[in-house]
C-alpha cells in the first residue's frame, strides 16, 4: 500500500512538471492561427504559430504544428459551454499531433507529414491541455462541408475573428441561415455547391473587408439592385454555375474596386449596356455559356484597366467595331464558339498590348486584321470558314508563337505566308484543303508544322532552309511521291517527319544516299549531319502503298544498310509498317525483309509466256522468270542481253534446251526442284557465274562443270538435295567439293546415307574408306590357300577368345573413342521409340553427388542421353510408389546406385522392390546397378532382390573406364549383339550372366 501511493505521488509529479513545462514554453506568450474544419459530420482542427526564441543568445524560429481529430463515436460533452469549446474539452483520437518543429521544416509537413516524426519534438502530454491556450479567437479559417446538419452553423457566431469562411455542398437552401453579422474581419467567403435561389438585399453590407465572394454552382436566378451593397473592398466576386436569367444594371454598381468577375454558364439572354458602369477597376470578365447573342457596344466602355475579356458559347454574331474602344491594356480576348463571320480591322485598333486570342469554331471567313501586334504570342483561329492565308500577318504580328489555323478551307501554303515570323513554335494547318505546299525559298523559323488531314499532292520543299523545324506532320494527304529528308547541317536539334498514310509509292533518295556516302566515309564537313553521333532525322512513311520494284531499290539498299549502324542521317520509324503494295507477289511484305534480287522493273518486248521478264535492281541485269509455270523446255523467244533466268519448280530433265544461242550469255541459272537426272548435255556458258540445281535427281557432276567451276575466281554452286546413297562413284563429287569449299555455298546440305548406317552425313566428310568400301580376291595355289585358311581360323579362334574374354571393355572402347567406325559398324536395334527417357536413377539423397556427376557426363555430352530423376522428374501430389513404376516404364534403363543408405531406406525395400519385379523379364528395360562404393555389402537385400541384381551388369563408381562401360551398356546395341539377339531365352540368360561375369573381372 505505501508502495502504490509513492507510485500515484510519483506519477503525479512527473505529469505536473510536464503541465508546467507546456504552460512555461507553449501556452503563454503565443498566438495560434487555427483552421476548423467541419466535414462529414466530423470536425477537426489544425492550428500552428511561428515563434522566435532566444536561448543562451542564440536566436532559433520554432515552429509549432497541432492537428486535433475527434473521435466521431463519442459525443460532445456540453451544457454550458459553447459548442466549439466543448470540442476542444472532447477526448481527441491517437491521430491527434501535437509537434515544436525547426522552421525550416515548416513548407514540407503538408508534403510529407513524415516530417513531424523524423524531424520534431513531439508534446503529446500537451494534448490534454489544447483548451487552456486554445480558443475561438485562434479560429481564422472555417471549413463547413458535406453536412446535412443545419444547426452547425449557429458555429460560426462563436468566432469573432474569422478571415475565411467556406460552406461547400451542405444543401443549404436558404443563406438566411446563415448569420453573418460577425463577419467584421472575414476577407474569403464561399458558399458554394448548395440550392441557393435567392439573395437577400443587403446581406452581405457588414463584412466590409470580403475580398474573395464565391456563390458559384448554387440556383440563383436573379440579381437586383441591393443584392451585394456597398463591398468597397470586393476583388473577386464568382457567379458561375447558376441560373441567372437577369442582372440588375446597378448590381454591381458598389463593387467599386472589383477585379475580376465570373458569371459562366448561367441563363443570361442580354446584359445592360451600364452593367459595369461603376466597375472600372475590372481586369478579367467572364461571361462564357450565356445566350446573349448581341453585346451592347457601349458595355466595356468605362473599363480602361480591362485585361481580358471571356465570351465563350454566348451565341453571338458579330464583335462591336467599338466593343473595346477605351480598353487599351487589353492582352486577352476569348470569342470561341459563337457564329460571328466577321471582325473588323479596327476592333482591336487600340489594343498594343493584345497577346492572346481565341476565335476558334465560329463562321470567320477571312482573318481578322491585327496591325501593330507585336506582342501577340498566341492565335487561334480552328473551325471556322477561312479560305487562304492573310500574307500581312506575318508582318503584323511577327513574334507570334503559337498560330493555330486548323479545320478551315486553306488551299495553299507558301513560304510568303509564314516567311516573317521570328519565333513562331506551332503552326497547326490540320483539316484544311491544302493541295501544294511550297516552301524553303527562303529560311523559316516554324518549329512544328502540322498539316496532317489535308489533300495535299504537291510538297516541294527545300529541306535545308528550315533550319528551326523539329516536327513536320503530314500524316493522311495524297502524297504520291516524296523526297527523303537528307542532311540538315545548321538544325542541331532531332527532327521528326511523318508521312504516314499518304499514296506514297515512289521514293526519292538521292540526295539521301549521298550525304549518307559522306557520312559514312566520316567527312568531318558533314559533322552536323548527326546529333551526338546518332541519327538527328527521324522519318515515319509506314502505311503507304509502296511499289516494290527497281526504283525502291535504292531505299530498301539504304534501309538494310543502316539498319544496324548509329551514324545515319534518316532512322526510320515503325519499319514493321512500312510494306509493299505491288507487285502482287509482294504484296504486305516488309520492305526490310525483302531479299535484294526480287527488287526489278518488268519489261513486255519479247517476254515469252506465261514467264516473266525484267532488270534487276541490285546489279541491273536482265532476267527471264519461269518459276512455277508447268515447262519442260526454257523458252527461245526471250529478251536480249537476257543474263539471268530463275526456272525453279518446273519439269526439265535434260539442258538441251539451254544450249541455244539464246542462252550463251547467261551468268545465273535458278534450276532447283525439277526432273534433271544429268547435266552432261549442257554446254556450259562461258560467263557463267552462278548455278543452283537443288533438289534434283543429278547423281554426279560431269568432269567439264568441275573443271569450269575450279578454275573461276568466283562462282555461286548450289547442289543440295540430289543423291541420295554414298557409294565409291561419289569419291569425284567428294573431292570436288573439298577442292571448292568456298565455291559451294551450301555444301553443308550435301549429304547421302552411307549403306547398311542409315544415318545421313556429308558427303564431303566420309572417308574414303567408308565411302569405298573394295571386295577382296584370292589368286593363290591350293596349299597356300589352305594353310591360309587354317591360319585364318587358328586366327579367328583366337581373336573370337580375346573378344569373349574382353568383349565389354573392347566395344566400350569402340563406342567412345572409334565414332565413325562404330556408327558403321553398329545400329540402335533395341530403340523403344514410346519411351521418354534413356535411364531412370534411382538413388539414395546421400549419393546425390554420383548422380550430378552422372547427369553432366550423359546429358551434357556426346550422344546426349536424357534421364529421369526424382527431385526433377517426378509429378508433385502423386504417390512415390506411383512415380517409381511410372518412371520405370518410361525409361530404357534403370540405374540403381546401390549404396548402404539406399539398401537400408524403405523405398527400395518396398516400392523399388516391386519395380525391379516389374521390369525383371523386360527384355528391352535392363537394370544397370552401381556400387557407391567397393565396400557396399549386399547382405541387407532380400534374397529375390539380390538374384535379380546378381544377373544384372554392375559397376563399380570410379573404377577403371567406368564412362565407357556405362555408355556402353546405355540404350545402343552393337551388330553383333544383334545376332544374339536370335538365340532361345535360356542362350539369353547365359550370355548375360557371362556379361556380368565380365564386368566382374575387369
Amino acid at each position: 500500500m505505501p508502495s502504490l501511493l509513492m507510485w500515484a505521488i510519483l506519477v503525479y509529479i512527473i505529469k505536473r512538471s510536464s503541465q508546467e513545462e507546456c504552460e512555461k514554453d507553449i501556452f503563454k506568450n503565443m498566438l495560434f492561427e487555427c483552421e476548423f474544419l467541419y466535414s462529414n459530420m466530423q470536425p477537426s482542427l489544425l492550428c500552428e504559430v511561428m515563434t522566435s526564441e532566444r536561448d543562451a543568445g542564440s536566436p532559433s524560429n520554432k515552429f509549432y504544428f497541432l492537428q486535433l481529430v475527434w473521435n466521431k463515436d463519442d459525443k460532445i460533452r456540453s451544457t454550458e459551454q459553447s459548442l466549439f469549446q466543448a470540442y476542444l474539452n472532447s477526448p481527441f483520437t491517437d491521430k491527434s499531433l501535437f509537434y515544436s518543429c525547426e522552421s525550416i521544416w515548416k513548407d514540407f509537413i503538408y508534403i510529407d507529414p513524415s516530417i513531424l516524426s523524423d524531424h520534431c519534438e513531439k508534446y503529446d502530454y500537451c494534448l490534454g491541455e489544447v483548451s487552456n491556450f486554445i480558443d475561438k479567437l485562434n479560429v481564422k479559417k472555417v471549413e463547413i462541408l458535406n453536412s446535412e446538419n443545419i444547426n452547425i452553423f449557429t458555429i460560426l457566431n462563436e468566432f469573432a475573428h474569422l478571415v475565411e469562411v467556406n460552406i461547400l455542398n451542405n444543401s443549404l437552401f436558404n443563406i438566411s441561415e446563415v448569420n453573418f453579422e460577425n463577419f467584421l474581419f472575414v476577407k474569403t467567403l464561399s458558399v458554394k455547391g448548395d440550392y441557393i435561389h435567392v439573395l437577400p438585399d443587403g446581406y452581405f453590407s457588414n463584412m466590409v473587408r470580403l475580398e474573395t465572394l464565391d456563390l458559384s454552382q448554387n440556383k440563383i436566378e436573379t440579381l437586383n439592385d441591393f443584392s451585394f451593397g456597398s463591398l468597397s473592398n470586393l476583388k473577386t466576386l464568382n457567379l458561375s454555375f447558376n441560373e441567372i436569367s437577369a442582372i440588375s444594371k446597378n448590381s454591381f454598381a458598389g463593387l467599386s474596386n472589383l477585379n475580376f468577375i465570373y458569371v459562366t454558364n448561367n441563363k443570361l439572354e442580354s446584359i445592360d449596356e451600364n452593367m459595369f458602369f461603376s466597375n472600372i477597376q475590372l481586369k478579367i470578365i467572364d461571361l462564357s455559356f450565356n445566350q446573349i447573342i448581341v453585346l451592347p457596344h457601349t458595355v466595356l466602355h468605362s473599363l480602361i484597366n480591362l485585361e481580358a475579356f471571356i465570351c465563350t458559347g454566348c451565341n453571338l454574331t458579330e464583335v462591336p467595331i467599338d466593343l473595346f474602344v477605351n480598353s487599351i491594356k487589353l492582352m486577352e480576348v476569348e470569342f470561341n464558339q459563337n457564329e460571328i463571320k466577321t471582325i473588323s480591322g479596327k476592333t482591336f485598333e487600340k489594343q498594343a498590348s493584345l497577346n492572346r486570342v481565341y476565335l476558334k469554331h465560329n463562321n470567320l471567313v477571312n482573318i481578322p486584321e491585327f496591325k501593330k501586334k507585336s506582342h501577340l504570342r498566341v492565335l487561334d483561329l480552328s473551325h471556322n470558314e477561312i479560305i487562304s492565308l492573310n500574307t500581312d500577318l506575318d508582318d503584323e504580328a511577327p513574334n507570334m508563337n503559337y498560330l493555330n489555323i486548323s479545320a478551315n478551307k486553306i488551299g495553299f501554303l507558301a513560304d510568303d505566308h509564314i516567311n516573317n515570323y521570328l519565333d513562331l513554335e506551332i503552326l497547326d494547318l490540320s483539316e484544311n484543303k491544302i493541295t501544294h505546299i511550297q516552301l524553303g525559298s527562303t529560311t523559316l523559323s516554324v518549329r512544328k508544322l502540322t498539316l496532317t488531314n489535308n489533300m495535299i499532292r504537291i510538297f516541294d520543299v527545300h529541306w535545308r532552309r528550315l533550319v528551326a523545324l523539329e516536327i513536320l506532320a503530314m500524316d493522311f494527304n495524297d502524297l504520291t511521291h516524296l523526297e527523303l529528308p537528307p542532311c540538315i547541317p545548321s538544325v542541331k536539334q532531332t527532327l521528326t517527319f511523318s508521312f504516314q498514310y499518304n499514296k506514297i509509292s515512289r521514293l526519292n533518295v538521292y540526295s539521301l544516299t549521298e550525304d549518307q556516302n559522306r557520312v559514312s566515309r566520316f567527312d568531318r564537313t558533314m559533322a552536323g549531319c548527326l546529333y551526338n553521333g546518332i541519327s538527328k532525322n527521324f522519318v515515319d512513311i509506314s502505311n503507304n502503298p509502296l511499289i516494290c520494284d527497281c526504283k525502291l531499290y535504292p531505299f530498301h539498299k539504304y534501309l538494310k544498310e543502316t539498319l544496324k549502324i548509329a551514324h545515319k542521317i534518316d532512322a526510320f520509324l515503325n519499319v514493321e509498317n512500312t510494306t509493299c503494295f505491288g507487285p502482287l507477289l509482294l504484296k504486305n511484305q516488309q520492305v526490310v525483309d525483302l531479299p535484294d534480287d526480287v527488287l526489278s522493273c518488268p519489261i513486255a518486248t519479247n517476254c515469252p509466256e506465261p514467264c516473266t521478264c525484267g532488270i534487276r535492281a541490285k546489279d541491273n541485269k536482265t532476267f527471264v522468270n519461269c518459276s512455277a509455270t508447268d515447262l519442260s523446255e526454257a523458252p527461245q523467244n526471250v529478251p536480249l542481253e537476257t543474263t539471268v533466268l530463275y526456272f525453279n519448280k518446273n519439269h526439265l530433265k535434260s539442258m538441251i534446251s539451254l544450249n541455244k544461242e539464246c542462252w550463251n550469255n547467261l551468268t545465273e541459272l535458278h534450276a532447283d526442284s525439277n526432273d534433271l537426272v544429268s547435266l552432261n548435255d549442257w554446254d556450259l556458258p562461258e560467263n557463267l557465274q552462278y548455278l543452283s540445281v537443288r533438289n534434283n535427281k543429278i547423281e554426279s557432276l560431269p568432269q567439264n562443270l568441275m573443271n569450269f567451276i575450279g578454275n573461276r575466281s568466283s562462282f555461286e554452286f548450289f547442289y543440295g538435295g540430289n543423291i541420295e546413297k554414298c557409294n565409291c562413284s561419289n569419291k569425284p563429287l567428294k573431292e570436288f567439293l573439298k577442292e571448292n569449299i568456298d565455291f559451294v555455298v551450301d555444301i553443308e546440305d550435301i549429304v547421302c546415307e552411307v549403306e547398311g548406317n542409315g544415318t545421313l552425313v556429308s558427303l564431303y566428310t566420309i572417308p574414303d574408306a567408308v565411302l569405298c568400301l573394295k571386295t577382296v580376291t584370292w589368286d593363290f595355289d591350293p596349299t597356300v590357300t589352305l594353310l591360309s585358311v587354317c591360319g585364318m581360323f587358328v586366327f579367328l579362334i583366337i581373336l573370337l577368345f580375346v573378344y569373349y574374354r574382353h568383349r565389354q571393355l573392347i566395344l566400350s572402347f569402340l563406342y567412345i573413342h572409334c565414332d565413325e567406325i562404330f556408327h558403321f559398324c553398329f545400329k540402335d536395334s533395341d530403340v523403344d521409340e514410346d519411351k521418354v527417357f534413356d535411364a531412370f536413377i534411382a538413388y539414395s539423397s546421400c549419393e546425390r553427388h554420383i548422380v550430378m556427376e552422372l547427369l553432366h557426363e550423359l546429358e551434357e555430352k556426346e550422344p546426349h542421353f536424357q534421364l529421369c530423376i526424382h527431385e526433377r522428374n517426378w509429378v508433385p501430389g502423386r504417390f512415390i510408389s506411383d512415380n517409381i513404376i511410372s518412371s520405370v516404364q518410361s525409361s530404357k534403363r534403370t540405374i540403381v546406385i546401390l549404396s548402404d543408405n539406399f539398401i537400408a531406406s524403405p523405398w527400395f525395400r518396398l516400392e523399388l522392390r516391386a519395380a525391379i519385379f516389374k521390369v525383371s523379364g523386360d527384355r528391352k528395360n535392363k537394370i544397370i546397378v552401381i556400387l557407391a562404393d567397393k565396400s557396399t555389402s549386399l547382405d541387407g537385400i532380400d534374397t529375390e532382390i539380390r538374384h535379380v541384381i546378381s544377373k544384372r551388369t554392375y559397376l563399380v563408381w570410379g573404377e577403371r573406364w567406368f564412362w565407357e562401360k556405362l555408355k556402353y551398356v546405355m540404350p545402343r546395341k552393337s551388330c553383333f549383339e544383334d545376332m544374339e539377339t536370335d538365340k532361345t531365352e535360356v542362350d539369353y540368360s547365359h550370355r548375360r550372366n557371362s556379361d556380368i561375369a565380365l564386368m566382374e573381372n575387369i
